[in-house]
């Protein structure tokens, strides 16, 4: 993977329109940042997740300013399990990985991380961030690779055929028609 990669997603469903980055994080692992417009109303929602060099997610900040809602959510991980706005969470403590409910970024996480071969499928627990609350939940996710870039994703209700790039970003999520997000630039 180079230095960096750019992507934009879109998001008919959503009403949503994301640009995203992908680079190089701090002590050799992994930085993702986005910003994204979610649900047709002014204002946006800001992210930074920090991943080590085993794509395990370490940091996450969170800034949403939109017309109907400004708040700031930080969770950070160490040895002793996560920590949200302060306060210990020891139900988080077996997430090894963040989603964030409103971007196809962090699927990208568990799929770099578990390096899945083709035909195997592996379920995990994640720290969701639910998207419009904010609240942060354990979820039970399986991942199952399919193809070399062609994934299946379930979680709850909600189960998903995802397609990737070589670096593990998703290009589709959903069908091809009424997919819940597609990748319409990249970089």
């Amino acid at each position: 993977m180079g230095p960096v990669r750019e992507i934009v997603w879109h998001s008919p469903l959503l009403h949503s329109l994301e640009i995203f980055e992908l680079g190089p994080g701090g002590d050799g692992g992994w930085s993702l940042r986005g910003l994204a417009a979610v649900g047709g109303s002014p204002g946006h929602i800001r992210y930074r997740v920090e991943a080590d060099p085993a794509w395990e997610t370490t940091l996450v900040e969170i800034d949403v300013a939109r017309e109907d809602d400004a708040r700031t959510l930080r969770l950070t991980r160490d040895d002793g399990g996560w920590i949200v706005d302060g306060s210990p969470r020891p139900d988080l403590r077996e997430c090894r990985d963040v989603d964030l409910g409103w971007t196809p970024a962090t699927n990208t996480l568990p799929i770099r991380r578990l390096g899945l071969e083709v035909g195997t499928s592996r379920s995990i627990q994640v720290a969701w961030v639910r998207f419009p609350e904010y609240s942060v939940e354990v979820s039970e996710q399986t991942y199952t690779r399919l193809a070399v870039r062609s994934w299946r994703y379930r979680s709850g209700p909600y189960d998903f055929h995802l397609e990737v790039d070589a670096d593990g970003l998703v290009t589709r999520y959903g069908a091809v028609e009424n997919g819940l997000w597609r990748a319409v630039a990249a970089h």
